[in-house]
């Protein structure tokens, strides 16, 4: 098992890496005017997605995959990995420039972005091979040097009166790039170059291709709920829920993805081992530390009106949501858990079933609950959801004997059998 100082650093990462996005967009929001503010979200957001689908071809499977080679096939097949997310990169930001270039307004600003996409996705694989590793406090040094670099730019840029989509570009390119070489300096090199991307590509596509659906279905569910609100809602009540969310709902996911990098490949290296006690172990730490951000989430509900007042006060009406929307969060990271032991079984094909499940779960509650009870019903509709959504996960969750690969005492699991990992 991970140390507990390992976990603090892992924890402290994943805060770093989503604080690094968010400031991005608030302090264009601040310093942009609104057109070109505009432009740059929806640039923004086109990166983002690109970065996205990148992890979910390269980095989330990493987590699953390297920490069960032999010692002496690791090195290699981390360059190979990094090469691939070069490759993937090189054609994100073609992609990106090519839409830069289109002609279509809101799409201008991804001129300035597209040059750095294939360094924010190496950046990002680069990450991912360290957490694999377990090197927490390595990734967070990268993702440190990422938003010290991004940083810098920013201040000279504001001193010398150029805060425009450029230098908020180049400052966010910039900072990727500080992020790269400070993981080179740390895993000095030799598990960062990148190499033919041809053997990661062959070796990890019983896992890759399902993450990458898995992922685009998870991203696909939130922005159907958005929508939907958007359509059946009135726009300030549209507005109500997504602040209530990110309030309550946000936070959580950033710890609950924390969890899940920490928990992945540790759980893959004991499936690996066949070590039946440390998958014990996995299992019974990731439910005490979901019961602990349950803990912490909760007592958000009985301070919920100070809070809004002081970070949402135009949406205090909406205080209603808090207690349905910190109960879906506390449900769903008891999920996290067992998502962290499917991902280590390698159950790529269960895990996107799952994601299906869980999706038209959490859309169609959604779109009763809206139609049923307004903003109030989605509310509940979505804790509902995550109730069936968590006992889905319990029921097709890996069963701690199969670690062993001996006879399952504690029932089968779709699809699996013995064997740790699904046939391609």
């Amino acid at each position: 098992m991970a140390s507990s100082r390992s976990s603090a650093l892992g924890v402290v990462d994943q805060v770093v890496s989503s604080a690094t996005n968010f400031l991005t967009a608030f302090i264009a929001s601040w310093v942009l005017l609104p057109a070109e503010f505009g432009a740059f979200v929806v640039a923004y957001a086109v990166v983002t997605v690109t970065l996205a689908a990148a992890r979910a071809f390269i980095g989330e499977p990493m987590l699953a995959h390297l920490p069960t080679l032999p010692a002496e096939r690791q090195p290699a097949e981390a360059r190979s990995a990094i090469g691939a997310a070069l490759c993937v990169g090189v054609g994100g930001g073609l992609l990106a420039l090519a839409l830069g270039v289109s002609g279509v307004p809101s799409l201008g600003a991804l001129v300035w972005l597209a040059p750095w996409v294939p360094v924010a996705v190496t950046q990002d694989a680069c990450r991912f091979v360290l957490l694999s590793r377990s090197h927490t406090g390595s990734a967070l040094a990268s993702d440190t040097g990422w938003a010290i670099g991004q940083g810098v730019v920013l201040v000279v840029a504001a001193l010398a009166g150029e805060l425009t989509v450029a230098t908020l570009s180049l400052g966010w390119g910039i900072g990727a790039l500080v992020g790269i070489v400070v993981a080179g300096l740390l895993a000095r090199g030799a598990w960062l170059r990148p190499r033919d991307p041809r053997p990661w590509a062959q070796e990890s596509r019983h896992l890759s291709g399902w993450f990458t659906l898995t992922s685009i279905l998870g991203q696909a569910e939130i922005y159907a709920v958005l929508v939907l609100a958007g359509i059946l809602l009135a726009p300030v009540d549209a507005a109500g829920l997504r602040a209530v969310q990110l309030m309550v709902f946000q936070p959580a996911v950033t710890l609950m993805a924390a969890m899940l990098v920490l928990l992945t490949p540790v759980a893959a290296r004991a499936v690996a081992a066949r070590d039946l006690d440390a998958v014990r172990r996995l299992r019974r730490v990731a439910l005490l530390g979901a019961a602990a951000l349950g803990v912490v989430v909760l007592a958000l509900v009985p301070a919920r009106g100070p809070i809004m007042d002081v970070f949402f006060p135009q949406y205090t009406a909406f205080e209603v949501l808090v207690l349905p929307i910190a109960l879906q969060s506390v449900l769903i990271g008891f999920t996290v858990p067992f998502d962290a032991l499917i991902r280590g079984f390698q159950r790529a094909r269960t895990l996107f079933g799952l994601q299906v499940v869980r999706g038209a779960l959490l859309v169609g509650g959604a779109a009763l609950g809206m139609v049923v009870g307004g903003v109030v019903g989605v509310g509940w509709a979505l804790a509902a959801e995550s109730v069936l959504a968590l006992a889905v996960f319990v029921l097709f969750a890996p069963r701690l004997s199969e670690a062993t690969g001996g006879p399952d005492a504690e029932g089968a699991l779709v699809g699996g059998g013995a064997d740790v990992r699904e046939q391609s």
